[in-house]
Formats: C-alpha cells, structure tokens, sequence
C-alpha cells in the first residue's frame, strides 16, 4: 500500500510540474467615453472576452481572443516605453532578453482599457 501512495505522489508532483510554465494573468477592465449616471447595482464584474498568458520560460506573453475583436495591444515597461505592439488580438509578444523588472500590458478596444501587470 505504501508503494502505491508513493507512486500517486510521484504522478502527481510530476503533473504539476508539467503545467508551471504558463500562468495566466488578471487584466482591469475601464470603460471609455461617457459613463452614465446610473444608480443600479451590478454585482457581477465585467467579463474580457480575452485570454492572457504568460509563459517565464519562454519569456513571452500570448494574447488569445476572437478573430472579429479589434484590439491593439501594448506591452510596456515601468516607465511607460513600449517594449512590443501588436495591431491584432491573437498574437505572441516577446519579452527582451535583456529586460527585467515591471511588464505592463495595455489592450486598447473600441470602448475599453484592459491593462495588466506582471513581475519578470
């Protein structure tokens, strides 16, 4: 019986393993424009029909979404300067080798702001 809950152990330290490389990351949704006033309550947060991870390994950042969402996206450093762009949603940014510190990205629709952070 030990042999077998050593061997689960094994399979599941390895599963997880497997999987570390990617993480997802929590992008903030901000309106544009014009907010109305209006006074109802919703409790449920806006939902980006965007997917964003990042993969330390590889050092980059893969963008997934719908092929008909206009978006751009922006990844910046600390200070603002944009260390890759990109015009579409589905893409692939790579972060520079020689680059460490605070990653910004901003994703820009046609009325929304998805901006988010990650610690390289």
């Amino acid at each position: 019986m030990k042999k077998y809950l050593l061997l689960i152990g094994v399979l599941i330290s390895i599963a997880i393993q497997a999987t570390a490389a990617k993480s997802g990351v929590f992008m903030t949704i901000y309106r544009k424009g014009h907010v109305d006033k209006n006074t109802t309550v919703h409790r449920s947060p806006m939902r980006l029909p965007i997917d964003v991870f990042y993969d330390n390994v590889a050092r980059q950042i893969e963008v997934a979404g719908n092929e008909d969402m206009i978006a751009q996206i922006y990844l910046c450093d600390e200070n603002g300067n944009t260390l890759d762009y990109s015009p579409c949603v589905n893409v692939v940014l790579d972060i520079p080798s020689n680059y460490n510190g605070l990653i910004i990205i901003r994703i820009d629709g046609a009325d929304w702001v998805a901006t988010g952070k990650i610690i390289d």
